[in-house]
């Protein structure tokens, strides 16, 4: 079983929020979604505007939280 970076609480608000976000991420969940990101995957980078041509950064990291997410409940 894979060592989780959070409790089982944080994963259901983790999907909570993943839940909420389609093709643009709520302008209210984009800090969110950086600090996920950074603690799943342990880089170190600066949160990147919300403008359309950053789109692949954030691409990039909601695409890391689901994969954390669907690792974590097949494990």
């Amino acid at each position: 079983m894979m060592e989780s970076k959070f409790t089982k609480e944080e994963i259901k608000d983790i999907k909570d929020k993943l839940s909420q976000i389609g093709s643009h991420i709520p302008s209210n969940l984009a800090t969110w979604v950086w600090g996920t990101y950074l603690t799943i995957s342990g880089h170190k980078e600066n949160q990147p505007c919300t403008c359309g041509s950053a789109g692949k950064h954030w691409r990039r990291a909601v695409e890391t939280i689901s994969a954390y997410v669907r690792d974590y409940d097949n494990n």
